[in-house]
């Protein structure tokens, strides 16, 4: 019997390599606001973006787990909808680091 654990460990670093991004994108008129949620660059919290269409740069909040972070981003969709904003689109997407 042959173990094979060159090509598992390989396997495992490569998967490591990635990281799931949650996006949902919201418009009114022709304005969007961008929400995106996944880990942090060294994975040691959940990071929550937010493109603001009246801002240049990106809005940033750090949770210590994903419930957390689900719980805030539910916040921001809720005054986003009753502010008169639509859900245009929601992507999950694995990136590579």
């Amino acid at each position: 019997m042959t173990i094979c654990a060159g090509a598992t460990a390989r396997a495992i670093r490569e998967t490591a390599r990635e990281v799931r991004v949650l996006r949902w994108t919201f418009r009114r008129d022709a304005e969007s606001v961008v929400c995106e949620l996944g880990l942090n660059d060294d994975d040691s919290a959940y990071e929550l973006r937010v493109q603001w269409p009246s801002e240049p740069s990106n809005s940033t909040e750090l949770f210590g787990d994903a419930m957390s972070a689900f719980h805030r981003h539910a916040a921001i969709e809720r005054l986003l909808v009753d502010d008169g904003w639509l859900l245009e689109g929601f992507e999950s997407e694995r990136l590579a680091r």
